[in-house]
């Protein structure tokens, strides 16, 4: 009885606290909603602030990193006005940190800056460094304060303390609800002028002594002063027979080949003339007094012996026929300015006259005097440019080894150098005609362009490039290119229209229906495919300046038009003037993206 009474309470109890409970009042209910709703306000309110705020950061700190990439490659630019300047003459060639428009490009920055409404220092908001290769790790590191700059980096602060200040921390509109009033923002961006992978691509074709010659465009006096000159610098240099240690050049001649305007002599026996110039002379051993003075060299480079007595003789008859059959006031006259140009005209390769490269004949010279200038501009400059050659005549040749007897060169395991003085000497020991007399300018487009990216048939093949240089050939001609390869003609498909458009009317301004300078510009195009900048050089009358020009045009290139002028003189300096325009021609500052200010 009493189990079930205290059961029946147990029931009543719970049934009067369900009622109890459903019985609650709305104005009860809304009370706590009210609550639980002012807890969420407060927590949507802080996000909506924040989101507000974040936006106004990242919009002012969008504003400031464009600022500065804009006032970044600007003041960039002034440093390659300033190189550029240098090889125009407005300057002076050694590009130092003095010579470089530092002030200048702080100026710029600023006002960049100011014009993209954002505010930096001049003074301490911009600095200045050098970029070079590392070979070790394939990088490029910068050296901040190190010279001659090439790198400029550009920092934008809002970080004082004072908000009012105008480097003043980014004030927050809600700041009050994230307990913070102001924030600092800073941005900075790095420009810098890339340094070139250079393959200089010469014409070693034997047009390139034509100016030297008997038969000189310049005229006979011009001509009579440059022959006189190689025969002086032959003298001068003292070229010694292998073994033997006899001058090749006596300063007195050989017999009566003893003057520059020579033994005139009227005979046409070559027998008669021989000895009349006593070119058979003896010594008291037997050998010949005055042997022909050059024998060549071998295939590996090295200069060949003194020649026979009957090899001389053979050689001396040879020039004879040569003078005897000469038009014009040097017609059978025996001298040293006739000596000169039947080694041009008949005898200019390294086969046949060994020392003919250390004369200075033209245009060839001139072009050695433009390579050393360039060299040397590139030397001041020190932007961390490489150089390479290649040289082309019949054929081209990657010019990795040079043997002469004199110097021994290989740097076939770097071919593209910052030994600019290795660069110098060989092309420096090369003379017009070496790789025979023609001109095949395609395939030293082609040999240049496998030097610099590697052979497009070898995946293995990547070239000698550096990544992060730009690669560039300059290519020179004083003629028309008249060699390729057999049976080649252009592939269908190609369309002038997409290369040599100069105006944008969708319509080539050149074309040629001339295999070989197809050629020639086809394999332009193919290394313009591979993301090579071409400049191109045309020296002289003859030089084919439309075909040139259309090179330089679709290489993204300057075309330079050397025309030669009246003397040898006015031709060097011209092309003095040619090679610093192209090596002063540095490619535009590009920002680097991985960079941070410090």
């Amino acid at each position: 009885m009493k189990k079930r009474n205290l059961k029946k309470k147990q029931r009543t109890h719970h049934q009067q606290r369900v009622r109890s409970l459903k019985t609650k009042s709305p104005k009860q209910r809304r009370g706590i909603v009210v609550v639980l709703t002012g807890f969420a306000l407060v927590a949507v309110f802080a996000f909506v602030a924040l989101s507000v705020d974040t936006g106004r950061i990242v919009q002012t700190e969008t504003q400031m990193q464009n600022a500065v990439d804009a006032a970044s490659l600007a003041a960039a630019q002034e440093i390659t006005a300033a190189v550029y300047a240098a090889g125009q003459g407005s300057g002076q060639a050694n590009i130092d940190a003095n010579s470089i428009a530092v002030d200048a490009a702080r100026l710029i920055a600023e006002e960049v800056a100011a014009a993209n409404g954002v505010y930096i220092d001049p003074a301490t908001d911009v600095r200045f460094g050098k970029r070079t290769y590392d070979e070790a790790t394939d990088t490029w590191p910068i050296q901040w304060n190190a010279s001659p700059f090439n790198v400029v980096q550009v920092v934008a602060r809002r970080t004082n303390s004072d908000s009012s200040a105008p480097d003043g921390e980014f004030p927050l509109a809600f700041g009050w609800a994230v307990g913070r009033s102001q924030v600092p923002i800073e941005t900075s961006a790095t420009a810098f002028v890339e340094a070139r992978d250079l393959v200089v691509v010469l014409d070693f074709s034997a047009s390139m002594n034509d100016d030297s010659s008997l038969r000189s465009g310049l005229g006979i006096t011009q001509a009579e002063s440059s022959l006189d000159a190689m025969w002086d610098a032959l003298v001068a240099a003292n070229p010694t027979w292998p073994g033997l240690g006899t001058s090749k050049f006596p300063s007195a001649g050989f017999g009566h080949v003893d003057s520059y305007a020579g033994t005139s002599i009227s005979s046409s026996s070559t027998d008669s003339i021989f000895n009349q110039l006593h070119l058979g002379d003896n010594n008291s051993d037997g050998s010949r007094k005055h042997p022909y003075p050059q024998a060549g060299r071998y295939s590996d480079g090295t200069p060949k012996n003194k020649p026979s007595n009957s090899t001389s003789d053979s050689r001396w008859k040879s020039y004879i026929s040569y003078v005897k059959g000469k038009s014009g006031s040097y017609n059978k006259r025996y001298g040293y300015r006739t000596l000169m140009d039947y080694f041009q005209e008949r005898k200019y390769s390294a086969s046949n006259s060994e020392d003919l490269w250390r004369t200075p004949h033209y245009p060839f010279h001139a072009i050695k005097e433009g390579s050393s200038l360039f060299l040397d501009f590139l030397t001041d400059l020190d932007f961390g440019d490489e150089v390479g050659l290649v040289s082309y005549g019949k054929w081209a040749v990657q010019e990795m080894t040079h043997n002469d007897g004199e110097v021994s060169i290989d740097i076939s395991a770097d071919p593209i150098t910052n030994d600019y003085a290795t660069i110098d000497t060989i092309q420096r020991r090369h003379q017009a005609g070496d790789y025979s007399g023609w001109t095949g300018m395609g395939d030293g487009i082609l040999k240049a362009r496998e030097l610099l990216v590697g052979d497009a048939s070898d995946p293995t093949d990547e070239g000698y490039s550096r990544y992060g240089a730009r690669p560039t050939m300059i290519i020179m001609t004083d003629g028309q290119t008249n060699q390729g390869p057999s049976g080649w003609s252009m592939p269908g498909g190609f369309d002038w229209d997409d290369w040599t458009d100069y105006d944008g009317d969708g319509i080539a301004d050149y074309t040629t229906s001339n295999w070989k300078k197809q050629y020639s510009f086809w394999e332009a195009t193919q290394a313009i495919n591979r993301g090579i900048t071409l400049h191109t050089m045309a020296v002289g009358q003859g030089a084919d300046r439309d075909l040139m020009e259309a090179i330089a045009f679709a290489g993204g290139g300057i075309f330079i038009s050397v025309p030669g002028g009246s003397t040898v003189a006015a031709m060097e300096s011209q092309l003095l003037d040619a090679f610093r325009n192209i090596a002063s021609k540095v490619p535009p500052a590009k920002l680097v993206y991985e960079l941070t200010a410090p």
